[in-house]
């Protein structure tokens, strides 16, 4: 078997739509990610990823955006304002944490700082299972003991009983006891009402309301930390630009944007070949070879994103039908489904604000914002040690209305 690693915009984006070729960045992660929706492959992914995608639709992430979410990001975000203070990183996962898991359809019912507390050390601990193909090998049996034990703990606190209550709410509706439109919108909701034409597990169950927990809330809280950290630094060097933060409805998702080009949650995607083909970029590739498709290096093409793609820049202009967040959420089956709900849609020279998707990410960048959000001038912001992409391990910050860029 042979490694093919492709670095050019285009080659990556062809590749990212080969169906010949098959996810395997989360290999080592098997024991919890085995038959969850990034490894399902074909025919099988197809049927579930259709299933869940009547939960990604405008309505839904608009009302959402509308309804539920200002609640949540208030009650996540009330202890921080009041102390004046916080952690940017922990402020972040309780916020994408309490976030996620309501789309995902895993309840709260507590909705107390103790359950969401439960939640991040399960879900750190979940951490663990993507990593373990980089762990020491004598780390890696404790760690799959760990990883085991949260899924169960898991399971037992938080989804077997929200499995519970959404199959008798299918019950309910099939009987005419309640109107399909008061079912939950959520993703666990729409596998239940689907789970005998989906044939899945309790096992499958149990690792997709783990994988869009943990994918939710990790890659949305990197996106976050690095946008704010951009913002902030930009302005000090562009106080010019602190006008068009107030009065360019649509300035702070161009800003995460630009942010999420230059530091993709994952820096790189990994495939498998099922058979000879030929790669975006023209090399062949046997059944069996490995190809690492390099998302941070194609995200910065001068030919496609301009002089300097190194810096950010929310002024950048991009050239033909690049996303300005590059291919970071990735192209083809495999693509983000949440992509939407997480930095919205791209505006064109004719949308109207009131009628515009945002994106979870822009909002709650706003919110901070409009919080006065500003480094913390005594606690230098550290970065992550003990791992290969950039990422932030603390980033002390304070809130003070006063210095509010909005």
């Amino acid at each position: 078997m042979t490694g093919h690693t492709i670095t050019s915009f285009e080659g990556c984006a062809k590749t990212l739509r080969q169906s010949e070729l098959r996810q395997s960045l989360y290999d080592a992660a098997s024991l919890m990610m085995e038959r969850c929706l990034v490894n399902l492959h074909g025919a099988e992914h197809r049927a579930r990823r259709n299933v869940e995608a009547t939960v990604f639709r405008k309505n839904v992430f608009v009302d959402y955006e509308k309804n539920i979410m200002p609640q949540t990001l208030a009650e996540t975000l009330d202890p921080f304002l009041v102390a004046g203070r916080g952690d940017l990183v922990d402020i972040g996962y309780r916020v994408m944490m309490n976030l996620t898991v309501d789309f995902t359809g895993i309840d709260r019912t507590e909705r107390s700082s103790e359950e969401t507390a439960e939640l991040l050390r399960l879900l750190k601990e979940f951490s663990l299972a993507p990593a373990l193909g980089q762990s020491r090998p004598e780390d890696v049996p404790e760690k799959r003991v760990r990883i085991e034990r949260a899924m169960e703990q898991f399971r037992d606190r938080f989804l077997n009983p929200s499995l519970k209550r959404r199959r008798a709410l299918k019950a309910a509706c099939n009987s005419g006891k309640i109107a399909a439109d008061a079912l939950p919108r959520d993703v666990l909701m729409a596998l239940v009402m689907d789970e005998d034409k989906l044939g899945m597990t309790e096992q499958e169950f149990l690792q997709e309301g783990i994988f869009f927990t943990m994918a939710g809330a990790h890659t949305t809280i990197h996106s976050l930390t690095h946008a704010i950290h951009e913002i902030l630094e930009w302005i000090s060097a562009h106080p010019e630009d602190i006008a068009r933060i107030a009065s360019d409805p649509f300035f702070i998702q161009h800003c995460v944007f630009e942010s999420l080009r230059l530091h993709p949650s994952s820096p790189v995607a990994k495939r498998r070949a099922l058979c000879p083909v030929t790669l975006g970029d023209g090399t062949s590739a046997n059944e069996g070879d490995t190809v690492v498709i390099d998302l941070r290096q194609a995200n910065r093409e001068e030919a496609v994103f301009g002089s300097d793609p190194d810096h950010f820049d929310p002024h950048r202009a991009v050239a033909g039908h690049a996303f300005a967040h590059g291919i970071s959420m990735g192209l083809g089956a495999h693509a983000c489904l949440g992509r939407n709900l997480a930095i919205g849609v791209e505006p064109r020279g004719d949308t109207e604000p009131a009628a515009h998707q945002f994106g979870t990410v822009p909002l709650i960048v706003k919110a901070l914002l409009e919080a006065g959000i500003h480094a913390d001038p005594d606690d230098k912001a550290t970065l992550d040690q003990g791992i290969t992409r950039i990422s932030w391990a603390r980033y002390p910050v304070r809130f003070d209305k006063e210095r509010a860029l909005l």
